[in-house]
């Protein structure tokens, strides 16, 4: 039987490490939000009820920080209409956002951080542009909230400065709907 050799680094003094008696070691990696979490750089949007004409956007976060980026990790929605829920990427230099102002939620309940980025519910000014996913939504009977829809975005969706993240629709819910966006600021 052949042995591979671990190094494990970064463990501080007086850390080890367990093996089984089958000569296995489970490794833990958190995901890249956890760390920021941990470190007080991740936040949620939640956006809630409002009762949103057909040209606004639901929620919309925009990142304001001229030196950090902001990564969107996943976000939820779900509103009493069938139809599509778009997810949107835009820019909003030069614009005046307006709507309900929602302020970001530290995931780290111990840290002071505050959010460099501001967000809105209902928001009228963001253009309806780079529509990255579109999700059909239904209703499970008619006349009432649908599922909660959860879209794991990876990571992928990065924003510097003046580039906004929007959950959009194209029909306008009854004032029951409901979304957050989860992301972490990196430099």
């Amino acid at each position: 039987m052949a042995f591979t050799q671990a190094v494990i680094s970064g463990g501080g003094t007086g850390k080890s490490v367990d093996v089984t008696e089958q000569n296995e070691m489970q490794v833990y990696c958190p995901t890249d939000i956890k760390r920021a979490s941990l470190l007080g750089d991740a936040f949620a949007w939640p956006a809630v009820s409002a009762n949103i004409d057909t040209t606004d956007c639901m929620i919309l976060v925009a990142n304001t920080s001229e030196t950090r980026k902001l990564v969107i990790s996943f976000c939820m929605f779900q509103g009493d209409i069938v139809g599509n829920m778009n997810l949107k990427v835009c820019s909003v230099a030069g614009l005046t956002l307006a709507g309900t102002a929602i302020i970001g939620v530290n995931l780290n309940a111990s840290s002071s951080k505050v959010a460099p980025a501001s967000a809105w519910s209902d928001e009228t000014q963001s253009p309806a542009t780079s529509i990255i996913y579109a999700h059909a939504q239904s209703l499970p009977y008619a006349g009432v909230a649908g599922i909660m829809n959860r879209v794991d975005l990876n990571d992928a969706v990065v924003l510097g400065y003046n580039t906004a993240f929007g959950i959009d629709t194209i029909l306008e819910p009854a004032a029951k709907f409901e979304a957050t966006v989860f992301g972490y600021f990196i430099d």
